[in-house]
Formats: C-alpha cells, structure tokens, sequence
C-alpha cells in the first residue's frame, strides 16, 4: 500500500531529522552556557561586604584615672582636716569657758591645743579657708600675732568675702596698736552690712576710750609747770 510504504519511508528520515534538531538545541544551549560563564569570569564576582569589625572596647586614660585618684585623695583629705577642725573648735569652747572663769594661763594652753588642730586641719587642706581662719585666731589668742596676721591673709586669699576673717584681722590689728588698720576692716564689714562689724566696733571703741587718758596724761605731763606759766604771763603783761 501506497500509505504505508511512505510511512515506512519517512520513518528513518524524520528520525534523523529530529535527532539533528536535538543536537542542534543542545549545540545552542551549550553556546549559551559557555558565554555566560566567559561573561562572568570577564566581570569578575561582586566583592562581598567586609566583615563588620567592632571598636575595641574603651579604656580610660591615665589622666581621667589620675584626675579620678586625685579627687579621692582630696575628699580624704578633706574629711581628715574637718575632723581636726571639730577637735580644735571643742578646745577653743573649752578655752572661752577658762576665760570667763578667769583662769587666763589654763585658757591660754587650750587655745595653743586648739591652735595644732587647725593647723593640722589646714595642712590636710589648704584651701580649708575656716581652718585658717581660726590659726589666726588661736595665734592671737596666744599672744602670736605675727603667725596671726599671716594665717588671716592666706585665709583671705583664698575666699576674699570671709567676714570673720575681716572681723578678726581688725581684732589683730586693735591687739597690736594699729587702730587706722582696724578702722579699714570696720569700714569693709559695714560696707558689706555685716554682722561682724558691730563686734569690732566694740573693740575699736574700747582701745580709743584707753587712749585717751593716756594722751591727756602725756599733754599734762609736758605741760610747763603752773609758777613758770605764771612768770612767763606776769612778764609778758606787767608794766
């Protein structure tokens, strides 16, 4: 039959035809594939992110622990000197109470106890301005003035505003004579409205009333003697 010997010879014939088509797909994709990888190799690959690294931890300087170190040893310190401070304060109470009982040398040896404590308080702490408030004082107390009259101004350079210091620098100043001293811490204190200044008032007043006399006295002591005056008058007016 006709059909069949055409199928019969066909059959051969599209099987080769198909098994070309075959190799020539695979011949394309091969291509494909073979300049896709010469594409990527000619590109090169996408660098990756660098790992995220992380800062090292933080350490403080030396000088933040020194400042740290430095300000511990102030608060020590500090907290040394105000226990010297509350020791000397109880003396010099102790001091007053001999005073007002009259027993002027057992007052005296107090206020020199007194006087070490805040020594020591303002050696812990020089910038303890109350501390050398009171040296000042003690010192005087004891008949020092010169450590007195140096303990007031380096309490005074540090904290120019202290009104006691000026009160009791005045104080110094009316022990030792100098009245015209005194008179510029009184005038500093009432320029302030302070307190303090009626106190040293007080002690002004008191050493100018001592004056005084003295002066009268010494005027009446150089005065020419009463029968000379009366012959110098009697000359000078007689006829």
């Amino acid at each position: 039959m006709p059909g069949s010997n055409d199928r019969r010879s066909a059959g051969p014939a599209g099987q080769t035809l198909g098994a070309a088509r075959g190799a020539a797909l695979l011949a394309i994709l091969a291509s494909a594939v073979s300049l896709s990888s010469s594409l990527a190799a000619a590109s090169g690959s996408a660098p990756s992110s660098p790992p995220r690294q992380q800062p090292p931890p933080t350490e403080p300087s030396s000088m933040t622990t020194d400042q740290a170190t430095a300000e511990e040893q102030a608060k020590q310190a500090r907290a040394e000197a105000e226990k010297s401070y509350s020791k000397g304060y109880a003396e010099v109470e102790e001091a007053k109470k001999e005073l007002i009982a009259g027993k002027a040398d057992a007052a005296k040896k107090k206020f020199g106890k007194a006087l070490k404590k805040f020594q020591d308080a303002a050696d812990r702490d020089e910038t303890y301005y109350e501390a050398w408030n009171m040296v000042g004082y003690c010192a005087r107390q004891t008949g020092d003035l010169k450590r007195a009259f140096a303990a007031y101004q380096r309490c005074l350079a540090i904290n120019p505003e202290y009104e006691e210091a000026h009160e009791y620098l005045g104080e110094a100043y009316v022990q030792s004579g100098d009245l015209k001293k005194a008179r510029q811490e009184l005038a500093w204190l009432k320029s302030r409205d302070s307190d303090e200044a009626e106190e040293l008032a007080e002690s002004i007043e008191a050493a100018e009333a001592k004056n005084v006399p003295a002066a009268a006295e010494g005027a009446a002591s150089n005065a020419p003697a009463g029968g000379s005056a009366a012959s110098d008058s009697t000359g000078a007016t007689g006829p």
